[in-house]
């Protein structure tokens, strides 16, 4: 049967109207963004995973996780400039770390130096896209 039609079906049972119904993917940069902070976010849980494992059980992953983190990094490389691929390492490895970190970068742009929101993967992603251009 038809997903559509069976969509429509259960709309028009609950509200009695004309439906109509069609399929859009999304677009390109939307799903750039939603992979990016999945990444990330990934990231994360495998880095608080490692530290748990070295200070709860006394067993060091690095050496382990060393070839996964230079696959992820080369394929990072191949989407992001080494300024973009500097900040997110720096989000990652040094900013969340810091408990006394306040969520903010300073960046220089142009002649000026501007603060700018770099507490989520989000933040991260509007900051390096804007480093693009």
């Amino acid at each position: 049967m038809d997903p559509y039609k069976v969509i429509r079906a259960t709309l028009f049972d609950i509200h009695p109207l004309s439906y109509r119904i069609k399929k859009t993917e999304p677009n390109k940069e939307f799903m750039n963004k939603n992979l990016f902070v999945r990444v990330i976010k990934q990231l994360q849980r495998i880095e608080s995973r490692r530290d748990t494992m070295q200070d709860e059980m006394g067993i060091d992953m690095t050496v382990y996780e060393n070839d996964f983190f230079d696959v992820i990094e080369n394929l990072m490389k191949m989407h992001f400039n080494k300024e973009q691929l500097g900040l997110i390492q720096t989000y990652l490895y040094t900013l969340l770390p810091d408990p006394d970190w306040d969520g903010q970068i300073t960046l220089k742009r142009g002649e000026k130096e501007v603060d700018l929101a770099f507490k989520d993967p989000l933040d991260v992603y509007a900051v390096i896209l804007s480093l693009d251009k």
